[in-house]
This record gives structure tokens, sequence and C-alpha cells, in this order.
């Protein structure tokens, strides 16, 4: 088969299959799990998590593809260096699960370090509410660590409510009300 045939057509089905995962169910998560001692897990969607693995790993081909087509010059070595690079910083970007417990929140990556916030230390919680489909919520400790709810997790409204609960009259002014909706 022609390499550049290939190449035209591995990228159109990553480039729709990307789209289709991300963007294709229109925001809708999945409901947040609910453990049964007591944690509530947020964690991100099963195509988002399918997304990340995979535009990696397309990075990676180009990689190898470039490798294989040019390898006369030492520049010829900068592009895939790049994209080495860039594969690396967007495996080490994936959202991690977010878990509320009694305690407080605890972010839980798969390649750092994990994040853990007390309830009681607390001191900010932003909602960036511009936009409801892709909104953030982030909550920063006392102590600068910050822990971001993004589109990518699951169940925002379950996530407000244990913030209510939780943080109860601590709660900013300017925090949304999205649970009285519906």
């Amino acid at each position: 088969m022609n390499w550049k045939l290939l190449s035209t057509i591995t990228r159109l089905l990553f480039d729709v299959l990307l789209a289709w995962m991300l963007f294709g169910r229109g925001g809708k998560r999945g409901p947040a799990r609910v453990k049964g001692d007591g944690r509530v897990e947020f964690a991100p969607d099963r195509l988002g998590l399918w997304a990340w693995p995979l535009t990696a790993a397309y990075l990676v081909w180009w990689i190898v593809r470039d490798l294989v087509q040019r390898h006369a010059k030492p520049s010829d070595f900068l592009s895939p260096a790049i994209l080495g690079v860039t594969a690396l910083m967007l495996l080490f970007s994936f959202p991690g699960t977010i878990v509320a417990t009694a305690d407080g929140l605890e972010r839980v990556y798969w390649l750092r370090k994990n994040k853990r916030i007390r309830w009681t230390d607390i001191v900010e919680i932003r909602a960036d509410t511009k936009n409801t489909w892709a909104s953030t919520i982030a909550i920063t400790s006392d102590d600068g660590t910050t822990i971001v709810h993004t589109w990518l997790l699951a169940d925002r409204r379950r996530f407000m409510l244990e913030l209510e609960q939780h943080c109860g009259e601590d709660l900013p002014p300017n925090f949304p009300r999205e649970l009285d909706e519906n």
C-alpha cells in the first residue's frame, strides 16, 4: 500500500474518532461513582480515557514516520523531538480522577503525584460559568494546592453537591446554583 495513502487514511480516521470521543456526546458525561465506604469518584469519561492515549499514539506514529523517511541531517531530528516532547506532555496532562471523602478531596493521577485538600483547608472556590458545557470548578487550599473539576470529568452537579454538603456556609456568594434548575 502506498505510504501517502496510508498516512491520509490514518489521519482522517484519527481526526474523526477523536472528535467523536471528545465532542460527540454533547458534553454529557457519566454519573459519579459512589463507593461503599462513602467515597465519591469523579472519573474522566470512558471515551475521553481513550482519546488521550490515542492522541499520544498518533504523535508517536508521526515520530516513527518522520524518522523512517528522513535521517540525513541532524536537523531532521528536530520535528520528531518536538513531537516526542508533545506526546510526553499529553500523557502527563491526563485528567486524574477526583475522589471526595469525608476528610476532603483527592486528585488521583496516573503518572504524577496525587493532590489532597482537606475540607477545612479550602480557602477559595472559583467556578467558570461562562460556558456551562465546558465550565470548570477550581478549589484552592491554604497551602496553594488546587484541584480543578473540568468538563472531562463526570457529574458536575454531584461535585457541586459534595462541595455544598461539606463546605456549607463557607461557599462564595457567586457559587453556581445549578442544583435548583431541575
